[in-house]
Parts: C-alpha cells; sequence; structure tokens
C-alpha cells in the first residue's frame, strides 16, 4: 500500500495552509532586504507615501475565519482519508488470512483454485490503491482550490487597505530578522478580513 509514501501525502495536505505562509515569505526575501537598507521616522514614514508595514502571516491564518474554516475541512479529509485507508485494509488483510488459512487446512483442491483466489487478491489490492488514489487527489486539488481563495481574500484586502493608506511596502515578519513593532498591523488585518468575511453557514 505504500503507506510511507500515503503518509507523507497526508502531511502535505496538513501543511496545505501553512505552506501558503512559506511561500509568501520566500517571494518577499528580497523585500526584506530593501526595507534594511531603508530609513524610517519615528512614525514608521519614509517620507514618501505611508512608510513600511509588516504583518505575521502565521498569527492572520490562525485568527482568520476562512483560514480556520479550511483547517477544519482539510482536516475533516483527512480523517475520511484515514478511515477510507483503515477500511481497505483491513478488507485486504481479511482476504489475504482466508487464502492463508485455507491454504494451511489444505482446502484447495487444485494448483488453479489457489491461483484463482491469489489473482482476486491481487485485484481487490490493485483496485484499493487506486480508491485510495483518486481519494488523495481529490484532496490535494480541493485544498489547493481552498488554499487559492484564502490567498486571494488576503492579497485583496491588503490592495484595498493600500489604497487609503499608501503604504511603500507590507512585508512579512517572517521575512525578516527584526521589524520595530511599532510597525505591526497584523492585529489590523486580522479585523479587516473578518469584518468583510460572512462565515460559512454552521453545519446542521
Amino acid at each position: 500500500m505504500k503507506k510511507l509514501a500515503i503518509a507523507a501525502r497526508l502531511l502535505v495536505i496538513a501543511l496545505a495552509i501553512v505552506a501558503t505562509a512559506c511561500s509568501k515569505a520566500d517571494n518577499a526575501a528580497d523585500n526584506s532586504v530593501a526595507a534594511a537598507t531603508t530609513t524610517a521616522t519615528a512614525d514608521g514614514e519614509t517620507g514618501k507615501g505611508g512608510g513600511i508595514r509588516y504583518l505575521n502571516l502565521d498569527t492572520v491564518f490562525a485568527n482568520y475565519t476562512l483560514a480556520q474554516e479550511i483547517s477544519k475541512e482539510g482536516q475533516k479529509l483527512m480523517l475520511d482519508y484515514q478511515n477510507l485507508e483503515r477500511q481497505k485494509q483491513n478488507e485486504i488483510q481479511r482476504l489475504g488470512s482466508s487464502i492463508e488459512q485455507k491454504r494451511n487446512s489444505n482446502g484447495y483442491l487444485s494448483q488453479e483454485s489457489f491461483d484463482a483466489d491469489v489473482n482476486n487478491f491481487n485485484k481487490k489490492q490493485n483496485e484499493a490503491a487506486n480508491v485510495l488514489a483518486a481519494r488523495q487527489n481529490s484532496i490535494t486539488t480541493k485544498m489547493a482550490e481552498r488554499q487559492k481563495v484564502l490567498q486571494d481574500s488576503l492579497d485583496s484586502f491588503l490592495r484595498d487597505l493600500n489604497a487609503t493608506r499608501h503604504y511603500d511596502a507590507v512585508l512579512l515578519r517572517e521575512s525578516g530578522v527584526y521589524f520595530n513593532p511599532a510597525l505591526d498591523i497584523t492585529q489590523e488585518v486580522i479585523a479587516g478580513l473578518n469584518a468583510r468575511y460572512t462565515p460559512a453557514p454552521a453545519a446542521e
């Protein structure tokens, strides 16, 4: 069943939202270097535009309702997958045990009969692997779509915010070693995102 490979892919899915933060942090690396060479005034202004601000993306996603919903959705998908995997494994194990027990008790009257059961076992094993692979692909696609929705939501909010604030740059806390805490807009971003988002209806 290649359980190690399956476990690895599940880990990737579980970290889908965190991967967004890592990706954005990588893209902002050059910006953080540029920011280090920028001299800000006491209130964070550079004298041109609205100055530089930063946010903690992990904190934003941990407190943004949409991100929380996506995280719970991913956890449920993983739990459903694990239950399906366990079910398929049990079915294969029962079939294999039945063949072994029959063989040990001389229940096979011919080699052809034994081979037929073995072929059926291999067929069921392949079918189970295909079902699990299809479910993995479905989960990966679903979470990628949800991750894009999350990132688009954040990008849209920051564009709208900057339309009035005219910041020179908004950096990620994860991309730098030190930022003046006075430049932190994390809580403002969280409040703004949640204020404009309508939570999904609670499941009955």
